[in-house]
């Protein structure tokens, strides 16, 4: 896709009057660059981790041997394996799709109640892998919610249609090539949830079922037109993203495209590739330059986040933060700070048009946004970046004469963050100067911030929030009020940092999925 950046030359005086930010002046050659057209489309971009959840690496699925196939490393699994991706998504400031296979956290045999999960069916004995340190895991994937997304592949990956006698794979048939019984597929989501109960994560308890699908071994049944899909049931749960190797499973017509995708029964699908790192790969990112990737999300397995000794990761680690970071400097990539910005993006690069009429005058067009996006609450913030000089910012920013929801900087470019877009068109206007806006809310965390409204006596933001992390609005320091209208975020703390004129709010989400609230700040 063309990044849709014009350049004008200017060859006359210009004035610039624009929101009293900058004082009229005389054209100058400083002027001419601060004016130039700049801003930036990107696409998103973002990793599937796939695996998570396995307590043993290594595969019983090869040759006679009617087991699971799992990350293919001969190793037992711990916290710190897990420890590892929040440490990177940490240092990045991003929340990573994870996706859990949670058969193996099974404490109280309930794999027995549902034979084709497992290898045993009614004989299922899962004793020996029955530990404390499973607890100490979900606990620890619970409060780094912020960094690491709780989704759903599978209960043991693969369906065992009698004891000992496994087919390929849990969500439909890619030996033979037809759909499983809806009613097993109903009873495999039943299993995962009673797992995600074992750990204090049921509805009951205030947590909603993962948002986030991704197939084992790319066993999805596309029917969107059908009356049964995979799409189907998972709906009914509440899920809303999946990403699949569409390639994989052809019946029925699913889109072709590299980075294509569509609409299933209120869910998301979309194409993703791997690009030369093997699922059983240790320490592995993709070979394929950047450049050369056709799909915006792309494919990849626990191992290829795990070094094959301790004192190694730390050099792994090192290795996919450099790699994202790689990414973040590309003109028209960027990477998504969470799954829903990433799909939000993905569908306003399909279906919206952006173009910079005049310098800084943008026009956006979202009138061709389906409705099912609407119907199914799929669309959050649209993200455009604009290339910034040394000692350059975002020195103000309007979208249809009010504020922008979120704004950051990173790797030389200034990142705007707009509400999400009905179905009509918008302006937004920008400027580039030396100065920073004077309020504004300073996203470098990984929650999703949908408005920001600020006045003389109040601000106020609408966001959601994973987990605990730190909201920053930049320029709001006398707040006399805070009122928060989820009960389920909690605020931590409360802090004016004088050196940034910003104002630091840690709060705390208590759905594993996240929570959306408004906060209101009284002056």
């Amino acid at each position: 896709m063309k990044r849709l950046v014009h350049f004008f030359v200017v060859f006359s005086i210009v004035v610039i009057s624009f929101n009293d930010l900058m004082a009229d002046e005389p054209e100058t050659k400083s002027n001419k660059k601060d004016m130039e057209s700049r801003i930036i489309f990107p696409r998103p971009f973002a990793i599937a981790i796939d695996d998570l959840g396995w307590n043993i690496g290594n595969d019983d699925g090869y040759a006679d041997l009617q087991g699971p196939y799992r990350i293919g490393i001969d190793r037992k699994m711990d916290i710190n394996n897990y420890k590892c991706l929040v440490d990177v998504a940490r240092e990045l400031n991003i929340r990573l799709q994870t996706l859990f296979i949670m058969g193996e956290m099974d404490r109280e045999n309930v794999l027995a109640k549902y034979p084709t999960t497992n290898p045993n069916g009614k004989n299922w004995d899962n004793s020996s892998n029955v530990k404390d340190e499973q607890l100490e895991i979900m606990e620890f994937v619970k409060q780094n919610a912020a960094y690491l997304e709780f989704g759903l592949h599978g209960v043991l990956h693969e369906y065992w249609t009698e004891e000992n006698k496994r087919s390929r794979a849990e969500w439909y048939n890619i030996d033979d090539n037809h759909p499983w019984p809806e009613e097993e597929i109903n009873n495999h989501l039943k299993c995962f949830k009673e797992i995600m109960g074992q750990y204090g994560l049921s509805e009951a308890e205030g947590h909603s079922f993962p948002e986030s699908f991704v197939p084992c071994a790319y066993s999805y049944h596309w029917n969107p037109k059908g009356e049964f899909s995979t799409g189907v049931v998972l709906h009914r749960e509440g899920v809303k993203y999946a990403n699949t190797l569409f390639q994989e499973v052809s019946e029925l017509n699913p889109p072709k495209e590299p980075n294509g995708g569509d609409f299933d029964h209120g869910l998301i699908v979309i194409n993703r590739i791997n690009y030369g790192n093997d699922w059983f790969a240790y320490s592995a990112v993709p070979t394929v330059p950047i450049g050369e990737q056709e799909s915006d999300i792309i494919e990849t397995h626990w191992s290829n986040w795990l070094a094959p000794d301790d004192f190694l990761q730390q050099a792994t680690n090192q290795k996919w933060i450099d790699y994202f970071r790689m990414v973040q400097s590309q003109s028209d990539r960027y990477f998504a700070k969470n799954t829903e910005q990433f799909y939000s993006q993905w569908l306003y690069k399909k279906y919206t048009s952006v173009v910079e009429e005049t310098n800084g005058t943008v026009i956006i067009d979202n009138t061709k946004m389906p409705d099912v996006v609407y119907q199914n609450k799929l669309l959050g913030n649209m993200v455009l970046k604009v290339k910034l000089g040394d000692g350059e910012h975002i020195s103000s920013a309007y979208f249809d004469k009010h504020e922008i929801a979120a704004y950051f900087e990173d790797r030389g470019f200034g990142f705007i963050y707009l509400p999400p877009l009905e179905q009509k068109e918008y302006k937004l206007e920008y400027l580039v100067g030396k100065q920073t806006m004077p309020y504004y809310v300073l996203n470098d965390g990984t929650y999703n911030n949908y408005s920001f409204v600020h006045s003389k006596k109040k601000t106020t933001i609408n966001l959601r929030l994973y987990g605990t992390q730190t909201v920053k609005i930049s320029g709001v320091k006398n707040v006399v009020k805070l009122e928060i209208s989820n009960p389920k975020v909690q605020l931590i703390s409360k802090h004016f940092d004088e050196a940034s004129q910003t104002l630091l709010l840690e709060l705390s989400a208590h759905n594993i999925q996240g929570e959306t609230t408004r906060i209101i700040l009284r002056h």
